[in-house]
């Protein structure tokens, strides 16, 4: 990726240009579609009076406008939806769960999915790792208490003791929220 200033940046109009282009599209067939209704109705106002052909004109182009409006944005719902869903888990501490976008949704919540499922793989390995030094922090930590019980000089071992153990009972508590087997 070329290094370009902040000016430069701020005037790339087309960033995702499938996105931006069938949302062109969109709003041109809206765009149509409004013209030939309101085509429609100029030749019915010739046969009906002009002052109870503005509502029916203004409704059913509402209806219209509304009706296109839910079929279009029915293609970000649902995926919207599902990564809503995905990063509430995640914030709970689930990493186990996996984000899947169908292959007919648009290409940039696919690559969210990419970047949440790497995020959450990539966190679930720290995680696991967090444990697995937790498991020998607690090895060590039995050790050196049973080479305290045994020591003549239990005050010095005692102090180092209790820091040990402060530490893996924190270490403990930031990895006990997560769930990642």
């Amino acid at each position: 990726m070329s290094e370009r200033s902040y000016f430069e940046r701020r005037h790339t109009f087309l960033i995702n240009k499938e996105f931006q282009g069938r949302f062109a599209a969109f709003v041109i067939t809206i765009l149509i579609g409004y013209s030939f209704i309101l085509l429609l109705f100029q030749r019915l106002s010739k046969s009906v009076s002009f002052p109870l052909m503005i509502p029916i004109v203004f409704g059913i182009l509402i209806i219209f406008i509304g009706v296109a409006s839910i079929f279009y944005s029915h293609r970000f719902a649902g995926p919207l939806f599902a990564i809503n869903r995905v990063t509430k888990e995640m914030a709970k501490g689930d990493l186990l769960i996996k984000l899947f976008i169908r292959k007919e949704h648009n290409i940039i919540f696919h690559q969210i999915a990419d970047n949440l499922n790497s995020i959450s793989s990539n966190f679930r390995e720290s995680v696991l790792n967090m444990e697995e030094k937790l498991i020998l922090l607690s090895k060590e930590t039995q050790n050196l208490s049973e080479k305290i019980a045994d020591s003549k000089s239990k005050n010095e071992f005692a102090s180092q003791m209790d820091k040990i153990m402060k530490i893996e009972k924190e270490l403990e508590a930031i990895v006990r929220p997560f769930k990642v087997c």
